[in-house]
């Protein structure tokens, strides 16, 4: 959360100092625009993953081709050292009320249909944000400067957004694997309990008919 915010007071810091020069204006002045319009890009970032959540759990179907991650893209996401920074981004399953920054359960094939669902979701809202922060254009009319601060603005949390995504992604692979290993395993399970009991019956078949036998036996002894 640290490098996060570090990154968001940099972008911000950098953009204010660009456009005072550039325009000739305030530091403090356009320092103050470009913080209002980095809080205004945050609420629509959180507007936008509130209205994402709430669309039909069809609409995130894992089993959809958008979703699906190939084995070419999840090498991709390695080549970017995914694995060496992808802990360092926040993380906020919390405010939906399932955390995707750990496998609490990885032997349910429920838990993992759960935490592809929330996946699922979680990039709908993320690709949404890249093209709903150049909402923030639409503020011009706060000062004759905002296009200039809004537009870099709008363009680095467009971009903020892209390692979140591939995070998800990269994830998505590896839980499908899981969950297909985990069914292998069921089907393996329950058809070792379906051998298990054909081969009871057959024995209590066997002995009944047995039984039975030695019953008719001692009838034609007497």
């Amino acid at each position: 959360m640290i490098l996060y915010l570090s990154i968001i007071l940099f972008a911000m810091l950098a953009i204010a100092t660009a456009v005072a020069l550039i325009a000739g204006e305030s530091f403090f002045a356009v320092l103050g625009f470009t913080a209002l319009a980095v809080v205004i890009v945050i609420c629509l970032d959180g507007l936008t993953a509130t209205v994402c959540r709430l669309l039909p759990a069809k609409c995130a179907n894992a089993e959809k081709k958008i979703f699906i991650v190939s084995a070419k893209e999840k090498k991709f996401y390695e080549k970017l050292n995914i694995r060496k920074w992808k802990d360092k981004i926040p993380e906020i399953g919390q405010f939906t009320g399932f955390r995707k920054n750990k496998i609490a359960d990885p032997k349910s094939v429920e838990y993992l249909d759960r935490f592809l669902l929330e996946i699922c979701y979680g990039e709908i809202g993320h690709i949404t944000s890249v093209f709903t922060s150049f909402f923030l254009l639409a503020f011009f009319f706060i000062t004759p400067l905002w296009w200039a601060i809004a537009l870099p603005v709008a363009t680095v949390s467009a971009l903020m957004n892209l390692p979140s995504l591939f995070i998800l992604r990269y994830n998505s692979y590896k839980l499908r694997i899981l969950r297909e290993s985990n069914l292998k395993k069921q089907r393996r399970e329950a058809e070792k309990r379906l051998n298990a009991a054909a081969e009871r019956i057959k024995e209590e078949k066997e002995t009944t008919e047995a039984k039975a036998e030695a019953a008719v036996a001692q009838n034609d002894d007497k």
